[in-house]
């Protein structure tokens, strides 16, 4: 089922890996963690054990301290859920996107008991019914360009 396009700001968002990874590296997506209207970023628990995988080269790419790199992370508007929030959807997600990415199966499972757009530069969840956002798109819904 194609997804379909959302006709307003999305309030609260489900977020995949890559977003938090790329706020942490300074990219872009920071912005929309602290001066949006986004009012809950729901993360499943592996996201964060995937972000946390990678912290260790991300401190060493920034020539940062892990310590101070994980102090970062704790400090984004994350709600992380357990399992348990998204037990009953996951064998729906294993149907839609384990042949894309394995890895994927939990954030979907996430979007789809919230029943909540997923905030994801991942082309992998295309055509599983979800709303996806990139950070671009996200960026041009809250912020704009003046004409």
């Amino acid at each position: 089922m194609p997804s379909l396009p959302i006709s307003r700001k999305p309030e609260k968002l489900v977020v995949d890996a890559n977003p938090i990874i790329s706020a942490l590296l300074g990219g872009n997506a920071k912005r929309l963690f602290f001066e949006s209207d986004i009012t809950e970023f729901a993360v499943a628990d592996t996201a964060i054990e995937e972000v946390q995988h990678y912290l260790h080269k991300m401190a060493e790419k920034l020539g940062v301290s892990l310590k101070f790199l994980a102090y970062a992370l704790d400090l984004l508007p994350l709600t992380i859920c357990s399992p348990k929030v998204y037990r009953r959807s996951l064998k729906t997600a294993r149907i839609q996107i384990a042949h894309q990415d394995q890895g994927d199966v939990e954030i979907l499972a996430l979007a789809l008991a919230l029943k909540r757009p997923l905030w994801t530069n991942d082309k992998d969840f295309g055509g599983t019914g979800v709303q996806t956002l990139t950070t671009a798109e996200l960026l041009a819904i809250y912020f704009p360009k003046s004409a």
